[in-house]
Formats: C-alpha cells, sequence, structure tokens
C-alpha cells in the first residue's frame, strides 16, 4: 500500500512541477474537458495494469504508461516545442528517482527500512518545489522562451541517467533494496547533481548575457526613438520659422486684397494661410510631448501610405513610464504595423488602430494592423526570416518585462495585434 502512495504521491510532485516550469495555462473550456478524459482514460489503463499484473510488472511498464502520457498531454497543453517538454520530463524524472537514491542511501545507516526511505522522500517535496519555483524557475522559464538550440543535447543527461536507474531497478524500490550498494547510489547522485548544477549555471550565464543583449538592443531603440523625436521636433520648428519669416508677405498680400476691396481673394488667402499653419503644427494625440512627436511622424508615415488610421489614446503627460519607453513600444509597433499594411494590394484594406488607456497607474497599449502575408511564431514571439527584422518585438516585450508587465502578439482573420499592459 505504500508504494502505491510513494508512486501517486510522486506523479503529483512531478506533474505540478512540471506544469510550473513549462508556464501552462488552459484557457478554453474544450481543452480541459478533454484533457480531464484524457487523464481518466490513462488512469484507468495505469489502474488496471496495477490491479491486473501486480507492482512490479507496473514499475517494469511505468515509462510507457506513466512517462509517455504524461509527455503526451504536456505537449498538448504547452506553449513550448515537444524537445523542451521532453527535457522538462526527463529532469523530473532524475529529480524524483534522487528523491528516492537520498531515501535509500539515508535508510542505509538504520537497517534499509522502507518506512524512511518513504519519510525521506515526502519531506523532501515541499523544500524542493519551493527551491524550485523561487529560484530555479526563472533562468529555466528565461531559457526556454529565449533559446532554442541545444534541448535534444540537453536532454542526454536527465535521459541517461535514468535509463541507468532503469536498468537497476530503482523505479522499483521494493526491488532495490535486495540489491543495494551505498556506494553506487551517492557515486549516481553525485552525478545527476553536478550535471544539473552545471547546467543551470549555464543557464543562469545565458541569461545573463541575453539579458544584457537585450538591453543593449533597448538601448540603440530608445536612441533611434530619441533621434526621431528630435527630427520631429526640428522639422516643427523649421516650419514655424519659414512661417514667421514669410507671415510680413502674407500681410502685405491680404491688405493690398482688401485695398482694392476685393474681399474673396483676401478670403481664400486667408483659408490658405490656415492651411499652411496647420502643417506647421504636429498633431496632437496625447498629453505627452513626448510620446505625441514619435506618434505625429508615424501616423504621418502611415497615412501616406494610404493606411486608415484610428486612434483612442489616453496617456496623461506624467506617467510611471518613461517617455522613452513609451516611444519605443509605439514607433516599433507601429512601424512594423505600417510594413504590414504596404504589403497589403488594395489601400481600401490597409488599416490601423492605436489604442492606449491608462488607470490605476497601469497603462493598457493595443495596436491592431491588417495584414495579408502568413505570419510564423515561435514560442508567442513572431519571428522574421529577413535579417534584422523581428528585433522590434523583442524590444517591446523587454520593456514590458522591465516593469513587470505582460504583453501579446496574436494574428487571427486578417488582423495582427499587439498588446502591453504596464
Amino acid at each position: 500500500m505504500m508504494d502505491y502512495i510513494r508512486v501517486i504521491f510522486s506523479l503529483i510532485f512531478a506533474i505540478s512541477v512540471m506544469y510550473m516550469l513549462l508556464d501552462c495555462e488552459i484557457r478554453h473550456k474544450k481543452n480541459r474537458y478533454l484533457l480531464g478524459l484524457y487523464a481518466t482514460a490513462v488512469l484507468i489503463c495505469d489502474g488496471f495494469v496495477l490491479l491486473n499484473f501486480g507492482y512490479s510488472h507496473f514499475m517494469r511498464l511505468y515509462p510507457l504508461i506513466v512517462h509517455l502520457p504524461v509527455f503526451l498531454a504536456f505537449v498538448f497543453i504547452s506553449k513550448f516545442k515537444p524537445i523542451k517538454v521532453f527535457f522538462v520530463l526527463w529532469t523530473l524524472v532524475a529529480l524524483t528517482t534522487s528523491f528516492s537514491l537520498v531515501g535509500l542511501i539515508i535508510s542505509y545507516f538504520f537497517g534499509s527500512s522502507m518506512e524512511i526511505v518513504n519519510i525521506v522522500v515526502y519531506i523532501l517535496y515541499l523544500p524542493t518545489g519551493f527551491m524550485i519555483y523561487k529560484h530555479i524557475r526563472p533562468s529555466f522559464l528565461y531559457m526556454m522562451r529565449n533559446t532554442d538550440k541545444g534541448w535534444l543535447g540537453f536532454s542526454m543527461i536527465p535521459i541517461s541517467y535514468s535509463v541507468l536507474i532503469y536498468s537497476i531497478g530503482t523505479y522499483d524500490l521494493d526491488k532495490v533494496v535486495t540489491i543495494f550498494n551505498v556506494e553506487t547510489a551517492v557515486l549516481l547522485f553525485i552525478l545527476v547533481f553536478s550535471a544539473y548544477f552545471l547546467i543551470l549555471r549555464f543557464f543562469k550565464q545565458t541569461r545573463e548575457q541575453l539579458t544584457l543583449q537585450n538591453e543593449q538592443n533597448l538601448l540603440m531603440t530608445q536612441v533611434a526613438a530619441a533621434q526621431l523625436h528630435f527630427e520631429a521636433l526640428e522639422e516643427s520648428q523649421e516650419k514655424t520659422m519659414l512661417y514667421r519669416h514669410d507671415m510680413r508677405h502674407h500681410l502685405n498680400m491680404i491688405n493690398s486684397y482688401l485695398v482694392d476691396n476685393n474681399k474673396e481673394a483676401a478670403q481664400n488667402y486667408i483659408t490658405e494661410v490656415e492651411r499652411s499653419i496647420e502643417c506647421a503644427v504636429v498633431e496632437k494625440y496625447c498629453s505627452n510631448y513626448t510620446v505625441n512627436l514619435i506618434l505625429s511622424s508615424y501616423i504621418t508615415n502611415a497615412k501616406n501610405e494610404l493606411i486608415t488610421v484610428e486612434t483612442q489614446i489616453n496617456l496623461p503627460e506624467n506617467n510611471e513610464v518613461s517617455d522613452m519607453d513609451l516611444c519605443v513600444i509605439f514607433a516599433n509597433a507601429i512601424e512594423n504595423a505600417i510594413n504590414a499594411c504596404k504589403n497589403i494590394p488594395n489601400p481600401k484594406d490597409r488599416a490601423l488602430k492605436i489604442v492606449c488607456k491608462t488607470k490605476n497607474n497601469k497603462s493598457f497599449i493595443q495596436i491592431t494592423n491588417s495584414y495579408e502575408d502568413k505570419v510564423e511564431f515561435v514560442d508567442d514571439m513572431p519571428v522574421s526570416t529577413e535579417e534584422n527584422h523581428g528585433l522590434g518585438t523583442k524590444s517591446i516585450a523587454a520593456v514590458a518585462q522591465k516593469y513587470g508587465g505582460v504583453y501579446a502578439f496574436t494574428a487571427q482573420d486578417g488582423l495582427f495585434q499587439t498588446c502591453i499592459i504596464l
């Protein structure tokens, strides 16, 4: 009976940690029902094997009747590629079997009691789960989201260890107790601990390098946004200076029309001057001066590309998010939207909508544009095969992460949407 309880607790722990490390989220009810039916079917099959063939045969078939169904379930609900799910699964297999090794090593000094093995294993679950969530999960998730290479090589370590453990029968502790060798157990534990220490250290260093690279990319984008800001400001000032320079000539012309009693010509000329004034003034989209300059510049570019632009922007002058970071978001998102719309042959189908709302020091930004070409996603991030493309979305993601916010990119029914909450 204790064997069954230990197996159940081990499975619950492993599935919980996998769910945590893979950052799973089952949003749709249909998927929940399907997953529930799948889990029920697997449990019935496992129960049938256990009741009809016994515990020993059940443990011998454990990789096939437990590991494989769990792997398939997480491939279905996870956002990550199967190879990453594969690595996490075998990492948890290595971890849970290591608990058994620790229990066997400790029980060796107390007469190799299975009760002591079980107690040690149960005690290890809670602190290990907390340590994984607090210290390991951040680096783990960062690597999963930002690195696509090397996962098969990483997987070889837990697979080799698990195959070795399986071959000596550690899945079936009742069998292992009769052939247990404490020196071998200690050596195996040191081996797997050292391997994962190096893997996690590599993850941490890679995360630091990628973070530094993202910060450099973000800085470059901020510099570009600042340059655009000053160019827009300079252009507006030049138009204003030119208008002031021509003001005397305009007044003389209007005065000439009035002297000749040609009121209609004077009125037409005044209307023309008003239009020139409107062109010299930067259109106001929000109260934030710096962001407004960026918006004005990009929206003008969009209109020049015959894109229908709709704006609903409520952004106060003072905001928790720095002006430069807001400029990074708007500049990259709108530029990507313009590039996508330009590929649509019919100008009537080109559309861009910019929404920004602020409440309780939280900013919600949503930029929606029409598109025609297929959009490829890798780990929920849009990717491009063109050189130096795709950096804009990464810069947006970096800003969101900087403020502990959330971001999402979706493409559906001909509309691409960028959403950020800061």
